[in-house]
């Protein structure tokens, strides 16, 4: 079996290993898991900001609680915001 799972989206934030995208609430919508490396998570927190549209390729794990999560293994900025200059 292959175990690939590429996502996009907007980033939200990093909480804990975990980097969590803005998704449209309702009762159906879950939020997916997101675990990135620490090395990564330090890298990634230096550039970007909130609403930057990222990819994410990476595989499903399923943790103790049988909940699905992805593991990161590459993210790639598709658009970002300018920080501003002052």
């Amino acid at each position: 079996m292959i175990n690939n799972v590429v996502i996009t989206g907007r980033f939200r934030e990093i909480k804990n290993n975990e980097l969590f995208l803005k998704y449209e609430e309702s009762e159906k919508n879950q939020p997916i898991r997101i675990n990135i490396p620490k090395g990564l998570q330090e890298e990634l927190s230096k550039y970007i900001m909130e609403d930057d549209i990222i990819g994410i390729k990476g595989y499903l794990e399923v943790d103790d609680l049988q909940q699905i999560k992805i593991v990161a293994t590459k993210i790639t900025f598709l658009s970002s915001k300018k920080k501003a200059q002052n």
